[in-house]
């Protein structure tokens, strides 16, 4: 006989999907999950049952995405999928009940609420045998890319999302208690960025609150999902999911419990870094870049590599993150964009004069990065005679007049190794050089931190002999009027 099940029980459900390949035949069962270990089976009738032949359809697939829909029509509640348990020819091994995660409870309905009740209860179950029948077809039919197109057409945005989860606005609002202040990391151009707690699965998560005057507009945002989405590499930040709400954007991240570098290099509050923790990010910093440059399927520039976008994970690896500004293009294509987008102090000239954003302008960046972990000194400082002065020069006057190891952070005089600081800074110089063609690739960056191969004995007349022949930049000093520009100054983050 059918099971008599409330739908509005608040109670976990269990739904057995069968399909027999032989008779064509599929069951659908949904009752409360029972308490019994070992119940392999529904103990009603399924309330769908139905002969339809899939079998065509999965041949035209080399994988199958099962996934997960609820409508409730107008109550406010959320749906789970707590555990599943699949099997092939054979039975599906049960699911034990108290293994499975808990969810917390739906805010209670208010009396003025009370009239729903009857809608949900004669909804849910129309909505459960529609919902089957249109799962069927997400299950082997349905292109998610050309949906979310087609839905979002009318706005000019499309994502390419790769694995990325989409988060509903009542997730985000109960993680982060209303996007209360105690939940509050920082802020900058973009917006704001909170720590918010998933309720299931229990999560710990970052989430940057993009606001709608926020310099980082709709085609930083999906650059950053695009880009993202599709990255994995343990010293890169990870891009968990994203959430459109009106005129809200959202962008979900692992949560990096020791913030951001930047503050451990210029913030008294904070311990200071010993010379090996320091080498250690600056090593994870140089293995994302020789990902995003030579080893994932594309090259990707970042185009604001600076200490305030590398965070630190519970392990103190450095991990680069914001993708904001992030461009990509094939390999062996010579693209370059048209914007001059970056930090001051980060910015290689040939980027500064005609905008032209390359794999070597973001190791002009990691040049500068590099002095500034061993300095502990901002890329720009202004000086007693209140004239600025970049970090490059301060460290090359200091190789000149005396010993580059002077250039080095005080903090570390009883921690530093002294080849490892005079290596690190005369390849930050290197980096940094002035000619894009004097710079190393990524991976070579890498050969020399890891000793895998050895830095060229050069004196410091190697950067002051080849200076003036900067490819005829020298004849055009500022930016083309057609330029466009996406710079930020030292003193907040975008």
């Amino acid at each position: 006989m059918f099971q008599s099940t409330k739908l509005n029980s608040d109670r976990p459900m269990q739904v057995w999907i069968h399909y027999n390949d032989t008779e064509h035949k599929l069951d659908v069962t949904l009752e409360e999950l029972s308490n019994q270990i070992n119940q392999f089976e529904p103990l009603g009738l399924p309330q769908l049952s139905s002969t339809v032949n899939i079998l065509p359809l999965l041949s035209n697939f080399d994988h199958v995405y099962a996934g997960f829909y609820a409508a409730d029509g107008r109550v406010n509640c959320s749906q789970y999928v707590l555990g599943w348990s699949f099997m092939i020819n054979g039975q599906a091994p049960p699911l034990n009940p108290f293994d499975l995660p808990r969810v917390l409870p739906n805010p209670p309905i208010e009396k003025h609420h009370n009239k729903h009740i009857l809608h949900m209860r004669i909804l849910l179950p129309v909505t459960f045998v529609t919902t089957v029948l249109v799962l069927l077809v997400v299950l082997f039919s349905y292109d998610v890319k050309s949906w979310l197109k087609k839905t979002f057409a009318h706005e000019k945005w499309e994502i390419d999302c790769g694995v990325l989860q989409s988060f509903t606005y009542k997730d985000i609002f109960i993680a982060t208690s209303g996007f209360s202040k105690r939940a509050l990391l920082g802020k900058g151009g973009f917006g704001r960025v909170y720590k918010g707690v998933l309720a299931v699965p229990q999560q710990t998560m970052a989430i940057k609150r993009v606001s709608p005057e926020s310099k980082q507009g709709m085609k930083e945002f999906m650059a950053e999902i695009t880009i993202l989405g599709h990255l994995r590499h343990r010293n890169l930040v990870q891009l968990i999911g994203y959430c459109r709400h009106r005129k809200e954007l959202l962008l979900v991240y692992d949560y990096m419990p020791n913030g951001s570098l930047d503050a451990y290099l210029h913030k008294k509050d904070k311990p200071t870094l010993d010379w090996a923790q320091r080498l250690h990010i600056i090593k994870g910093v140089a293995s994302g870049l020789v990902y995003l440059h030579e080893d994932w399927e594309k090259v990707v520039i970042h185009r604001d590599i600076k200490v305030s976008n590398v965070l630190l994970d519970d392990g103190m690896n450095g991990r680069l993150g914001d993708f904001g500004l992030a461009r990509s293009h094939d390999h062996k294509v010579d693209v370059h964009t048209t914007r001059v987008a970056g930090t001051w102090g980060y910015i290689a000239p040939e980027l500064a004069r005609l905008g032209k954003a390359t794999k070597a302008t973001d190791v002009y960046a990691f040049g500068i990065f590099m002095m500034e972990v061993a300095c502990g000194r901002q890329p720009i400082e202004v000086s007693a005679h209140g004239e600025p002065r970049l970090l490059a020069d301060w460290v090359f006057d200091t190789w000149q007049t005396g010993s580059l190891t002077d250039a080095m952070d005080t903090r570390l005089e009883q921690s530093h190794v002294t080849e490892e600081v005079e290596l690190v800074l005369k390849l930050g110089l290197l980096c940094s050089h002035s000619l894009p063609k004097e710079r190393p690739c990524m991976r070579l960056v890498m050969q020399y931190l890891e000793s895998d191969a050895t830095l060229p004995n050069f004196l410091p007349s190697f950067f002051t002999a080849n200076s003036s022949k900067d490819e005829g930049f020298e004849d055009q000093v500022v930016p083309s009027p057609s330029v466009a520009t996406s710079i930020t100054d030292l003193s907040g983050g975008r």
